[in-house]
């Protein structure tokens, strides 16, 4: 956990109380959350399934349905604009340009009935004044970029008859195509095996250093965010609970959940015990609790938990938790044994 540096300049990305509602729930699905990225900057994105990670990218690329997903507060300044106001035709231009996305499963991302190179082909026509030719040329130049071996040779496959880390390989090289300021990868490496999963994590990596790209990453492995985050919001039901540079969250944790996330983790070592685990489930979206979200599977839950919802407090720079008892080693300390006299 070496990355973290303190980030330079404007944020490419702010989000600022963004909540989401779906149409004819009962709650927000997100709930006023926060957070901002800087160019060349990694920002992780972690929690369990069913916490909204991917509700947040998917309403930050303007691919949810406004029919369905209705804005209930907040701004997303991606620049001087709001991508949640933009409108769809301007939205358009910016996605797969100027912001793109790598999803989680490359093969129902990719179209079957068309060639790797035309798909990455067409992403450059979109937004580029280029030929055909021209654009060919950067779907080749882009294949040998994310390293796939005969990228010539390639060019005109068909999604079916590449491997899945190959698969992966590809969306990225359409992501990346046209330079982007923000790359959201959406759990990039989960249908891979391991050895896959860290030649796509160092090639992320290394993309992103050669060009400056501020990357958000979501992700419910701590080994990846350990590894490439510079800051990290925890997230959980639709709230971000904890947030801070890489090392305060790895070496501080001092919300119950993040707690409870990082001794989930199997450590390297001879084994003494069961790992821990979080008793529940995240609750659905028409059973969220009213104070703190995480209350029904808190270890430390108290009566306040249930009345209120924490904010996110100052803990230390840069890291804020949101309980009502952080810190929690002051909180429940051990009452000092009392001394006796003679």
């Amino acid at each position: 956990m070496t990355k973290a540096t303190e980030a330079q300049g404007a944020p490419v990305l702010g989000v600022d109380n963004l909540a989401l509602r779906f149409k004819g729930a009962p709650a927000n699905i997100i709930d006023g959350i926060s957070f901002q990225v800087h160019p060349g900057e990694t920002l992780c994105i972690v929690g369990e399934s069913g916490c909204g990670k991917s509700v947040t990218a998917l309403s930050l690329m303007g691919l949810l349905p406004r029919t369905l997903a209705q804005v209930m507060s907040g701004t997303a300044m991606f620049g001087d604009r709001d991508l949640l106001t933009l409108p769809e035709r301007a939205m358009a231009d910016l996605r797969g340009n100027t912001i793109s996305m790598i999803f989680q499963e490359p093969m129902t991302s990719l179209n079957p009935s068309y060639r790797i190179g035309d798909q990455i082909a067409e992403v450059v026509l979109r937004h580029r004044q280029a030929t055909r030719a021209e654009a060919r040329k950067r779907a080749l130049d882009m294949l040998d970029r994310v390293k796939i071996p005969a990228a010539s040779s390639r060019l005109d496959d068909y999604p079916h008859e590449l491997s899945g880390g190959m698969r992966q390989r590809v969306m990225i090289a359409m992501a990346l195509a046209n330079d982007p300021a923000v790359l959201i990868a959406d759990e990039p490496t989960t249908a891979l095996d391991v050895t896959i999963q860290a030649q796509i994590i160092d090639l992320i990596e290394e993309l992103q250093k050669e060009t400056g790209t501020a990357l958000v990453m979501i992700t419910h492995d701590l080994g990846v965010v350990a590894e490439v985050a510079n800051r990290v919001c925890v997230m959980y039901a639709g709230r971000i609970v904890e947030d801070g540079p890489v090392e305060a969250i790895f070496d501080d944790p001092q919300h119950p959940y993040t707690i409870g996330l990082m001794s989930s983790v199997p450590s390297v070592g001879p084994r003494t015990g069961r790992l821990t685990t979080i008793g529940g489930m995240v609750p659905t979206i028409d059973k969220m609790p009213d104070g703190c979200r995480f209350t029904p599977r808190c270890p430390f839950a108290q009566p306040a938990c249930e009345a209120s919802s924490p904010p996110l407090t100052e803990l230390g720079p840069s890291h804020r938790a949101a309980c009502h008892y952080a810190p929690l080693e002051t909180a429940f300390a051990e009452p000092a044994s009392a001394e006796t006299g003679s």
